[in-house]
């Protein structure tokens, strides 16, 4: 088989950057006509704790597989769905000079057992580059998906499945794994169509051009479980807000609840694991906290708050090693003084009930000299940046407390 560059040119890595803190994730996706519309995974462009999918998105692509991603354009959300994992962008600047067509993509039927087929996309640990990796259709799961020995790893999302003759066959999408093994999942082009035709009024078309025309707003059908870059459970925000209220007030007990709602609706949120930690935390369930800590960091690995919050936990349960450890990995990995003064801070307390008065104090000193740098630094900004959050948001947080508290009285 020789390679095509232009298939790979149309698989493009997409990168969004959110939040105040402007925290970034990477993905990739697929260019699918002429005039820049891509498709990806939902998941690669939403905020998995609140389930909007607000900030900027820059598509990147590759110029030769054996140089980094350039020519960095924007990108906004068109569509998304939930259901399906799947969303389309569309490049706002110039549009890539690559794309697959994915009307021309045959069904993916039984006839695709074993085939042998490559995944193409843009995973971290591959640096820049574009990434290949090989394997066989393995299968195929209740809904359609095909299951694949091929190496899937975070990053690829998005990207592109193809056989040996280039044939478009889906978008791998997620990894089940566990002691047993692990399995890739590529969602299918014909669940991609499928998915088309629900999202497009008019249905799918036969050409790119009316392709292109029935993904304008519109055309799209705004109804079940599509999406803008909106959240469609509105409550999620307000529970939230209540959330971090009752954390601040030491209401530890009505948390919980607030909490039972936000993952019904999202099971993948790593900040409600690391807020129903800190209740537990603060109840003195120690055990259970650091189980929701270590869920946290199973969906958000480098969320170093519920890390240093599990050595908390640890240190409750006097397992000093374990913490010991994980607040040396917080010191490793963080750059905000807050909670590099907890680290240093609470490594002096295990060193202090350890006998070592000696190595303590000089880990207090450090967190002192943390804790004057950062008073400092206060100082010198004004009302406003230091100001709480707003009227409005305020009244949002005590009526979602309100709410709750009415309807559980309403049940006794």
């Amino acid at each position: 088989m020789s390679m095509n560059l232009d298939t790979y040119r149309a698989v493009v890595r997409l990168t969004k950057t959110a939040g105040p803190e402007k925290r970034k994730s990477l993905g990739s996706g697929v260019v699918f006509t002429p005039t820049g519309l891509v498709i990806t995974n939902n998941h690669v462009i939403e905020d998995a704790d609140f389930g909007t999918a607000f900030g900027q998105i820059t598509v990147e692509s590759c110029r030769s597989v054996n140089q980094p991603v350039s020519d960095a354009v924007h990108a906004e959300v068109v569509i998304r769905n939930e259901l399906y994992d799947l969303a389309v962008v569309k490049v706002t600047e110039r549009p890539p000079a690559h794309y697959i067509d994915l009307l021309r993509a045959p069904a993916a039927g039984p006839s695709l057992m074993e085939r042998r087929i490559r995944v193409l996309g843009y995973p971290p640990l591959g640096g820049a580059t574009i990434t290949v990796t090989r394997g066989i259709v393995s299968g195929f799961d209740e809904t359609g998906n095909l299951k694949t020995d091929a190496e899937i790893n975070p990053g690829n999302s998005g990207g592109a499945a193809l056989d040996d003759l280039n044939t478009f066959i889906g978008i791998p999408s997620f990894v089940f794994a566990d002691e047993l093994g692990k399995l890739g999942f590529i969602i299918s082009v014909d669940r991609i169509k499928e998915w088309f035709a629900s999202a497009m009024k008019s249905g799918i078309p036969k050409t790119l051009e009316e392709l292109a025309v029935g993904f304008a707003p519109p055309n799209l059908n705004f109804t079940g479980d599509n999406l803008d870059r909106s959240n469609k459970y509105m409550r999620i925000l307000g529970k939230f807000a209540a959330v971090e209220t009752l954390l601040n007030r030491h209401e530890y007990d009505k948390v919980i609840r607030h909490i039972e709602f936000i993952l019904e609706k999202r099971p993948r949120s790593a900040l409600a694991y690391h807020y129903r930690g800190n209740a537990l935390l603060g109840l003195g369930r120690y055990v259970e906290a650091a189980d929701q800590y270590r869920t946290c960091l199973a969906y958000s690995p480098d969320f170093i708050p519920a890390l240093g919050n599990l050595g908390v936990a640890l240190l409750h349960l006097r397992r000093h090693t374990e913490a010991l450890q994980i607040f040396e990995q917080t010191i490793d990995n963080s750059d905000n003084p807050a909670e590099l003064w907890a680290a240093y801070n609470n490594i002096a307390q295990i060193y202090q009930d350890c006998g070592q008065s000696e190595v303590s104090k000089l880990y207090r000193d450090r967190a002192a000299e943390l804790i004057a740098a950062e008073k400092e630094r206060l100082s010198h900004l004004g009302p406003q940046d230091k100001r709480g959050v707003s009227r409005l948001a305020e009244a949002i947080v005590y009526a979602e407390i309100e709410t709750e508290d009415e309807g559980t009285k309403a049940s006794e």
